[in-house]
């Protein structure tokens, strides 16, 4: 493999300003980028030719979040359920996930009454929670066990 690191983790919104309000919210940041990108080269990239995007960057730990509102083409939208082919989620750590659980109350579609208490594999003895964006866009929120997760363990 050649693969060097995570470059960015994007998601396609249909609403930017609201997109940015709430992931603000939920990572306690701003975006370090606002811009509208209308560029002949994207389009031959994402396989739309004359596409114009309107895109922000959050801060991640380690790497960062691309919101992405495509103006044209016009949006479309699919099942945001999980079990859906191709779906995907943002995990993010956390170390006190009640603490952030109560503070997205209100705030998220979560997919659970309350965190979840880990009960089998590597990251048995900790937390675990989904919730969906406006979007319905799912991302994980996780309490790492104590000493971390057993991968190694869980391959044996």
């Amino acid at each position: 493999m050649h693969f060097t690191g995570l470059d960015h983790v994007g998601f396609t919104v249909s609403d930017l300003d609201r997109s940015i309000a709430w992931y603000g919210e939920l990572l306690g940041t701003e975006p370090t980028v606002r811009k509208i990108w209308e560029r002949p080269y994207l389009g031959r990239i994402v396989g739309y030719p004359g596409c114009r995007i309107d895109v922000a960057v959050l801060p991640l730990p380690g790497t960062f979040l691309e919101l992405i509102q495509y103006l044209d083409p016009p949006p479309q939208t699919g099942s945001m359920e999980t079990f859906t082919v191709g779906n995907g989620h943002l995990c993010l750590i956390t170390e006190d996930l009640a603490a952030d659980y109560a503070r997205l109350r209100g705030r998220a579609e979560f997919r659970s009454p309350e965190p979840v208490r880990v009960e089998w594999g590597p990251y048995e003895g900790g937390y675990i929670c989904y919730l969906r964006d406006p979007d319905g866009i799912t991302v994980e929120l996780v309490q790492l066990p104590p000493g971390g997760p057993a991968f190694a363990e869980a391959a044996a």
